[in-house]
């Protein structure tokens, strides 16, 4: 339950470790540009908010002593805005799951530019999912690719992920990458980096894969399949737990994807030049979601929550 919201230049950390003594579990987490402390047991709610005015009036002063034993060390995620570290430094210890990947699709970026001119490179035929030299014309984007279960029985199984590292221009890097952040912190702060990324992979896949299949070439690539995915996972993860704050979304930007979605399906923007890998972008969404409703119904049944 979220009992306080904060500037995010307000130093908690005194007050968490004031919690932390008093037993109170919780966690820090930024919303909004907003800091929000949330409680794991709602019955704490009035006293904490009482004993956060009288620390903020200075009717109550905390003192530096150490954290209790099992509460996170001073200076975590959890803890509050700790002081003496950068912001950059705060996101790679919050979340190096998704810094992770973000970080490997800015590594990329540079090799696979070239593919929106027609120029190869060899990391980005590595990565594409299948290598473009196997014939001249699929770098024309022709349709003379393996068929689907041609491309399953080759086995170079890393093909089936790394397109969603491709992107060929700055403006589709950065909107996916906004996006992907924007969703991918509030999954990895539920589940942690193991489990965002084996949700990351499961979506990859299967848009990939999907839009290898419908989308008429293997010419493809982005991080918005993904993008799409963890959109589906939230939205289903709220439905089923509407009081767990990670999956809380602003209305504008779901309604903002959505329409997104509806209108690139249409296929408004290919007399432009402009080829949006539609299939990728359905199927990362249904499977973040069917994603999302099994780990939704096994959290209410007391399994871990993933």
């Amino acid at each position: 339950m979220r009992v306080i919201e904060t500037a995010l230049d307000e130093d908690l950390s005194l007050f968490c470790r004031y919690l932390w003594q008093q037993r109170v579990r919780h966690r820090v987490f930024e919303e909004r540009g907003m800091q929000v402390v949330e409680l794991a047991d709602p019955a704490h709610a009035d006293t904490v908010r009482q004993a956060y005015e009288a620390f903020r009036s200075g009717r109550v002063q905390i003192s530096e002593a150490e954290p209790a034993a099992g509460s996170p060390a001073a200076g975590s995620p959890d803890a509050g805005a700790g002081k003496g570290r950068s912001g950059l430094a705060r996101a790679l210890t919050r979340y190096p799951g998704l810094s992770l990947l973000i970080g490997l699709a800015l590594l990329v970026f540079p090799f696979s530019l070239p593919m929106a001119e027609g120029r190869l490179t060899d990391l980005a035929a590595a990565l594409a999912i299948i290598d473009p030299r196997l014939d001249p014309r699929l770098m024309a984007g022709a349709p003379v690719a393996p068929t689907l279960l041609q491309l399953l029985g080759e086995l170079q199984v890393w093909r089936w992920f790394t397109p969603m590292l491709l992107h060929f221009s700055v403006l589709h890097l950065a909107f996916n990458c906004a996006v992907v952040i924007e969703l991918g912190r509030r999954v990895e702060s539920g589940s942690g980096a193991l489990g965002f990324w084996v949700l990351v992979l499961a979506i990859g896949g299967l848009s990939n894969l999907g839009q290898y299949a419908f989308g008429g070439g293997p010419l493809f690539g982005g991080l918005s399949g993904v993008a799409y995915g963890l959109l589906g996972y939230l939205m289903v993860r709220h439905r089923l737990a509407p009081a767990v704050a990670a999956y809380q979304l602003p209305r504008g930007l779901i309604v903002g994807l959505l329409l997104f979605l509806v209108l690139f399906s249409t296929g408004v923007t290919e007399p432009f030049g402009l080829r949006i890998a539609n299939a990728a972008h359905w199927g990362g969404m249904l499977s973040g979601a069917l994603y999302g409703l099994s780990a939704g119904l096994l959290a209410g049944r007391g399994a871990p929550r993933a």
